[in-house]
């Protein structure tokens, strides 16, 4: 965080400061500390991944050569999902903001070829101490890819998906893949919010491109940053201990899996300056929007896709015969619709034979018509003979 001020104002009122504007005792700008990728995520490890799934999709209807692709390939991406799971339960441990007043430099001054990102128009700094974990990006991009090829194997491979061992270790690796991606992406917006790094020079010594991270040394930070950062600029000799021609407060944080020799230090330029920062995070965070979108649509099809395997069913056509399925898609369409018209066909029928047996059952003529019999008659005349004659005799 960056506090301006006019250029009309004095800020060289800390204690201890006798230079001017036009010739400050340090001047601060903006840098980038990160953590490098890995030796083990650079670029022809990671390449070598998508180049043995890619072979194990090309080779997916046969049984030992798609075995030794994949395995190689699941063993590198299992090792990406656990340092996933690493690094999300071990976040780093952010610092407190600490002001540190800085000498003021105008806009227009003639330091800009030598510090190109440095920070004008302000007499003081928010500044707190982190570095940035570039192997978050491998990792994502490592166990996503591995997510998203389950789903081709399990519908094209009838070598993964007819054999239930390896089936069950095939699945047993999607489910890995699967929490690798979410703690990588619940990870991932921590890039984001790591705070902005500076380092202090002289205006006569700027620093180099990239610098590495010699170690601490705890006399570097006596008490305050703000202290400690004037204490070393008015004493020479104090200065003159630094590993480097400037002093990076970023070098006092460390990163689990990560030796602190490792961190480096370069000069932000382009879009990783705080007027473009946020310009850039809002293309990344756009593009996570694919990734969630894939990501959820795969859970979706896999899920059915499990379905189909839980509930039995036959077919003439296997599904992992896709070029079977699409060349005979009008006869399977032209039979789902007869089969569709024949049940409701059927169902109709058998609906207006339930109807007309019912009425049947339920006629009130049909049982009353045996009371109209011969012997239903007879019998009537017998019942009105028996009661008739002891009327006749009161009579």
């Amino acid at each position: 965080m960056i506090h301006k001020t006019t250029p009309g104002e004095d800020a060289t009122n800390h204690v201890g400061m006798s230079q001017t504007s036009e010739a400050p005792l340090f001047v601060v700008e903006e840098v980038i500390c990160a953590y490098p990728i890995s030796t083990f995520y650079d670029s022809c490890p990671r390449y070598l991944f998508y180049a043995l799934l890619l072979a194990t999709c090309v080779t997916r209807w046969t049984g030992w050569l798609a075995d030794v692709f994949l395995g190689a390939a699941a063993t590198y991406a299992g090792t990406a999902a656990i340092q996933a799971f690493i690094l999300v339960s071990n976040p780093a441990k952010r610092n407190p903001y600490e002001s540190i007043t800085i000498p003021f430099v105008p806009d227009n001054t003639s330091l800009w070829d030598s510090f190109p990102s440095l920070i004008t128009g302000a007499d003081h700094i928010e500044l707190s101490p982190a570095a940035l974990e570039l192997d978050a990006d491998a990792v994502l991009a490592i166990v996503v890819t591995a997510y998203l090829t389950f789903l081709p194997l399990q519908c094209w491979s009838r070598a993964f998906s007819h054999e239930r061992a390896r089936y069950i270790l095939f699945a047993l690796w999607h489910v890995l893949m699967l929490a690798g991606s979410i703690c990588a992406l619940v990870y991932w917006p921590t890039l984001r919010d790591t705070p902005i790094q500076y380092t202090f020079c002289y205006p006569d010594l700027p620093p180099m491109g990239t610098v590495s991270s010699d170690g601490w040394e705890s006399w570097q930070r006596t008490s305050t940053w703000n202290n400690s950062v004037w204490e070393i600029f008015s004493n020479s000799t104090m200065f003159d201990q630094l590993p480097g021609v400037c002093f990076y407060p970023c070098f006092n944080t460390t990163q689990i899996l990560r030796q602190q020799t490792t961190l480096e230090a370069t000069v932000a330029t382009g879009d990783y300056r705080i007027h473009q920062r946020s310009k850039f995070w809002n293309e990344v965070v756009y593009s996570k929007r694919y990734i969630y979108s894939l990501i959820v649509l795969t859970v979706v099809v896999n899920f059915f896709l499990l379905l189909f395997k839980i509930i039995p069913y036959r077919s003439r056509l296997p599904s992992a015969q896709v070029r079977s399925i699409w060349a005979e898609r009008k006869s399977i369409f032209n039979g789902l619709r007869k089969d569709f018209r024949s049940a409701i066909y059927v169902s109709q029928l058998h609906r207006t034979d339930l109807m007309d047996s019912t009425r049947e059952k339920l006629s009130v003529w049909r049982p009353a018509g045996g009371l109209f019999t011969l012997h239903a008659l007879g019998s009537w005349f017998r019942l009105l003979l028996e009661y008739g004659d002891p009327l006749c005799v009161g009579i």
